[in-house]
């Protein structure tokens, strides 16, 4: 569980989108849809189903964020590659001009720093720098 416990989560949805690309499938086609009281229609596409996984991540990445210990710099460390790995293939690789990628990439910059800042947070607490 240790080695699990440092992988970033947000390379799932990451994954999955670089997939879908990478094979063609075009990730605007529906793949539900919800009849609401309104009468209107709430379809979701791939689009969509990766973003809440993406979302259900991050929440998931924050909270792993405030684990204090050697481990905590090591899933920080992995966050960072990943996000820089993803900015890369945004700016260099011809699928990374989706809409998608750009909030998967978004996401991942939000876990830095977020990470980060829960850390500093934590660490100042463990610390006891008062003002």
């Amino acid at each position: 569980m240790g080695a699990l416990a440092k992988f970033p989560l947000l390379a799932i949805p990451a994954i999955l989108l670089n997939v879908l690309m990478f094979v063609g499938y075009p990730t605007s086609s529906p793949l539900a849809e919800i009849s609401l009281p309104s009468n209107a229609s709430l379809v979701f596409g791939w689009y969509e189903v990766i973003l809440v996984i993406g979302l259900f991540a991050l929440y998931l990445e924050v909270l792993k964020s405030t684990a204090t210990g050697t481990g905590s710099v090591v899933d920080h460390a992995l966050s960072l590659a990943l996000f820089v790995i993803l900015l890369l293939e945004m700016l260099l690789a011809p699928i990374g001009g989706d809409p998608a990628f750009l909030l998967l990439v978004l996401l991942c910059l939000f876990d830095v720093v977020a990470a980060f800042t829960v850390s500093i947070a934590v660490a100042r607490r463990d610390v006891g720098f008062h003002r």
